[in-house]
């Protein structure tokens, strides 16, 4: 019975001295992590039993780059790895870890200014790592999944203008999308440039087109079949950095094989059954004109939300409905829906506003973005 009890309070010293050995070592790091226990780039780290102290030097984290850091602009963005041209104008891959994504809080886009550096244990195709992003003058932006914590995603960073291409015929006009964009671009604070392709086809622009038309800024006709339109384009387009956007298969990479020379782009024909686009741009790409600008040329995309904007604001903003912008109903909080003393609603029942204009307001309004 006596062997017994001492065994049990041997085994309950060595249980206690373990525990305190732990204390011990779990009290040392935290001071250390606090700063509170040296400012010397070593750590103790000891054993189990707090015996057999190891030195360890801590890692610089720029250890891991044979090189100095570069500045670029990125060219492509895709997963895990996008396309950056140094300003030397070598043309590199690189990889953007988790880690830089999550202190910038955003991905990086097309257009972006980065600094990257060579790795040391970089992959083989992509054996840059970039490092930061460059502070953004300018975005266009859209909503990402909704469920994801993100509702905005960059489609190209540090442009001058928009550049939305729609076709009057094949697919023909789409009120709905232009709206949106035109909102998108005022939400973003960047000027709107409608150009309308495949102008060969019709004799006429129809009446869906003028009406939309009458209240952008600048227009343009063109056709690439013809080349009618191009040169002015052009004018509209040098020496600045452009985002061209609209729906699949109207014509966006035949205007870019126009544009830039050698661009070879493929170009899609429009579905004979519902008369859509095919997507032949699968992700956003650079471009350098070489009359002096860039274009980033953006994936056909069949819908536009409006991000993190609130159904009021909508209403009180929406392209067409006010002139210069005067809210002109009788009450601040009108939705145009069929409140009385709705301004909106009185003009789009003796045609001022066209009908067309107001169904795609009430698709963006109630749509979830």
């Amino acid at each position: 019975m006596m062997c017994f009890d001492s065994e049990n309070e041997e085994e309950r010293i060595s249980r206690s001295s373990r525990r305190d050995s732990r204390a011990r070592r779990v009290n040392t790091m935290e001071m250390w992590k606090r700063g509170t226990l040296d400012d010397r780039p070593i750590k103790e780290r000891w054993s189990r039993e707090f015996k057999k102290p190891k030195v360890k030097k801590i890692k610089d984290p720029t250890e891991k780059f044979d090189s100095a850091a570069l500045e670029g602009l990125v060219l492509e963005v895709h997963r895990r790895t996008c396309v950056v041209r140094l300003l030397g104008g070598e043309v590199i891959n690189a990889t953007y870890r988790a880690a830089v994504v999550h202190e910038l809080k955003e991905f990086p886009a097309v257009g972006d200014s980065v600094m990257v550096a060579r790795a040391k244990d970089a992959e083989e195709n992509a054996p840059y790592s970039l490092l930061r992003v460059l502070p953004r003058r300018s975005s266009l932006v859209r909503p990402g999944p909704k469920d994801k914590s993100r509702r905005e995603l960059v489609l190209a960073a540090n442009v001058d203008q928009v550049v939305v291409v729609s076709s009057v015929a094949e697919p023909p006009f789409n009120y709905g999308f232009a709206d949106r964009f035109l909102l998108a671009a005022n939400l973003c604070q960047l000027p709107l440039v409608m150009v309308l392709n495949k102008t060969d086809l019709v004799e006429n622009l129809p009446q869906g087109v003028q009406d939309f038309i009458s209240i952008v800024d600048k227009f343009i006709c063109v056709s690439c079949k013809s080349g009618a339109g191009l040169d002015a384009l052009r004018d509209v387009l040098k020496n600045k950095c452009s985002v061209l956007s609209g729906k699949s298969g109207v014509g966006k990479s035949s205007l870019v094989n126009a544009l830039v020379p050698g661009a070879a782009l493929n170009v899609g024909e429009v579905r004979s059954l519902d008369g859509k686009g095919r997507h032949t741009t699968t992700s956003s790409s650079l471009f350098e004109l070489p009359f002096g600008g860039r274009i980033i040329d953006t994936p056909g995309i069949r819908e536009l939300g409006v991000a993190e904007m609130d159904e009021h604001d909508l209403a009180r903003s929406f392209p067409g409905f006010f002139h210069n912008d005067i809210f002109t109903c009788k009450y601040n909080d009108c939705m145009h829906l069929n409140e009385p003393g709705c301004d909106v609603l009185a003009r789009v029942r003796s045609g001022e506003i066209p009908q067309a204009r107001y169904e795609s307001y009430l698709r963006i309004l109630h749509s979830e973005n």
